[in-house]
């Protein structure tokens, strides 16, 4: 397999078909990060695609001082975080990934209730700001460590763990201003 490095090099070089490779090395990644913060699939695939659009277009500002995917990243989150601004958050009935699939044996009176916690904990998730919403993401969704998490946002190590932990904070609070409160269904809150 090729480095990312190695594949940059072919595509500056006129391959434009080794694009392909480094779109499905990322594709994935990008995608999940997106879905999570913009929480509409249609919107997540769009924004993909715009991505991977900017990086193919600014491919050549790529210096290689970082890794490959944590420029892609950067551009990943600058891009949602425009699109972020440009709209309102509208209620979804998608449910956020790193919610735990329920059991298929259930009541529909169980599934019923379930579905209503999923919503409510992808309303409060909704309600966090942009930088509480990416470090819960990195953490939860692609479980980074605290120092990938640090160099991906451009801060330092401590400061991510506590935005994380402040993430957490107000998510918790946020969920147990609802009835009787939601924080025991989140794993890892």
């Amino acid at each position: 397999m090729q480095s990312d490095a190695e594949i940059i090099q072919r595509i500056l070089q006129g391959d434009i078909e080794a694009y392909r490779e480094l779109i499905q090395r990322y594709q994935h990644m990008i995608y999940v990060f997106i879905y999570k913060m913009v929480n509409n699939r249609s919107d997540a695939e769009d924004l993909t695609q715009e991505v991977f659009v900017k990086a193919y277009e600014k491919l050549s500002s790529f210096r290689g001082d970082s890794q490959f995917s944590s420029w892609l990243y950067t551009l990943a989150r600058n891009k949602t975080i425009d699109f972020l601004r440009r709209r309102k958050f509208h209620e979804s009935d998608e449910q956020l990934a790193y919610v735990p699939s329920q059991a298929s044996d259930e009541s529909p009176q169980d599934s019923l209730l379930n579905k209503e916690r999923r919503r409510e904990i992808e309303k409060a998730f909704s309600m966090l700001s942009e930088s509480y919403r990416e470090v819960i993401v990195l953490r939860c969704t692609h479980e980074y460590p605290f120092e990938k998490i640090a160099s991906l946002l451009g801060i330092a190590e401590s400061t991510a763990r506590v935005r994380y932990l402040r993430a957490r904070q107000e998510l918790a609070k946020l969920l147990t201003r609802k009835e009787g409160g939601l924080v025991h269904e989140l794993p890892g809150i």
